[in-house]
């Protein structure tokens, strides 16, 4: 598939407790997350992106999915995709967001099950998969140069997608300034109480 002709964006971030910089709790810091990504979300509609992949993972992948089915309320032609690495990811989540995973699992537009159990790499192959799919990748990306949403950030720069990462407010475009980038602390976007 030419990602050049197709407008799809896929969603990497990291898990609720680091995206809300250790503090699970933290509500105002949740809504300002949300805020921006629809946004973002909405910025991609006005760009003609209408496909929206996500690996519905604790946090910020959630976030997304919330962010795309509410847009898709006013505008139709939006498709939430879900890309599950394994059959019972959910089994680890908090019993509040199992529930909000099944919610969103039943709105989703398809859902791609990519393994019926787990096994070491599971999460990197479902990450490899969404980049393969998308012409736009949006993170939620503190600048550590490890994890999961590292290692997709890495792969979508290898393979010339473009990435947006709400965390700093910057788009990434250059491998070399990943691995240069080594400031998790000093974001671009200025979060407010």
């Amino acid at each position: 598939m030419d990602t050049k002709e197709r407008k799809v964006a896929a969603f990497t971030g990291h898990r609720k407790k680091r995206m809300l910089r250790g503090d699970a709790d933290n509500q105002a810091l949740a809504g300002q997350i949300r805020e921006k990504v629809s946004d973002m979300v909405m910025y991609l509609y006005g760009q003609g992106y209408r496909e929206f992949y996500t690996g519905m993972a604790q946090g910020f992948d959630m976030t997304a999915a919330e962010a795309v089915l509410k847009l898709r309320e006013h505008y139709e032609d939006i498709a939430l995709v879900a890309a599950i690495p394994f059959r019972a990811q959910a089994e680890w989540f908090d019993p509040q967001d199992q529930m909000l995973y099944r919610e969103l699992l039943k709105k989703a537009d398809r859902v791609v099950m990519l393994s019926e159990k787990y096994y070491r790499g599971c999460y990197l192959r479902r990450d490899t998969y969404m980049v393969s799919r998308a012409s736009m990748v949006i993170a939620y990306w503190d600048n550590v140069c490890n994890g999961g949403t590292y290692h997709t950030v890495k792969k979508a720069v290898e393979t010339g997608r473009e990435i947006i990462n709400l965390f700093t407010g910057e788009v990434i475009t250059d491998i070399t300034a990943l691995q240069n980038n080594h400031e998790p602390n000093k974001p671009n976007i200025k979060w407010t109480d």
